[in-house]
């Protein structure tokens, strides 16, 4: 039985780093889907090579001793350029077929605004209103909120945390949290989330 995801959606995956977002990105796109094939992408990553190249730095300096980027800001930014860099694609997709997002702009927000302390270094007008010239006009269908890491994220912390919770506070019925399960489980319950909602159908 094929199940289909109707053109123009979009479905985010968000949450703490080491939760479980890109396996079940990878689980869910593995299933039998009617065409067209819903399109899966991470942000900040996305479809280009610049914005591949950018992450692909990013994360090397994550773990690279001594190569760290030492501003929270100049990271956040580097994301928000990949960001927006890939909006055009995202919408180019979204004409032809449903798109699975890992992450979105709520994690510049998590992990920088709440968790990187950006919020006592720049004003907050500024800081969501570069976000909202990227992302302004994109409003997800369904956002899976992951809060349970498998594993341990120097990145995580109760900062963070609490920075998803109010966001999904501003989105309540939009946004689910995911409880914590094995793989198989879990991709079992998104796409059963995703049929009561009606957003999936089989």
């Amino acid at each position: 039985m094929l199940i289909r995801l109707p053109s123009g959606s979009l479905v985010v995956f968000e949450g703490l780093d080491k939760a479980g977002k890109s396996t079940q990105v990878d689980a869910l796109s593995d299933l039998a889907w009617d065409s067209p094939i819903p399109l899966s992408t991470h942000m900040p990553s996305g479809f280009t090579r610049f914005t591949k190249s950018v992450y692909a730095l990013t994360e090397k300096a994550r773990v690279t001793e001594g190569a760290q980027i030492k501003s929270p800001l100049a990271l956040q930014l580097l994301h928000l350029a990949c960001h927006a860099e890939n909006q055009k694609a995202i919408a180019h997709a979204r004409e032809q077929r449903g798109v699975f997002l890992d992450r979105w702009w709520w994690s510049t927000v998590a992990y920088g605004w709440y968790g990187a302390g950006l919020r006592d270094q720049v004003a907050e007008d500024v800081f969501f209103g570069m976000i909202d010239a990227v992302w302004g006009r994109v409003e997800p269908d369904l956002i899976f909120l992951f809060l349970e890491p498998f594993a341990t994220d120097k990145l995580n912390n109760d900062d963070v945390t609490a920075g998803y919770l109010h966001l999904r506070s501003s989105s309540p019925d939009s946004t689910v949290i995911v409880p914590a399960a094995d793989v198989s489980e879990t991709t079992d319950w998104l796409l059963a989330q995703m049929v009561s909602r009606g957003l999936v159908s089989t």
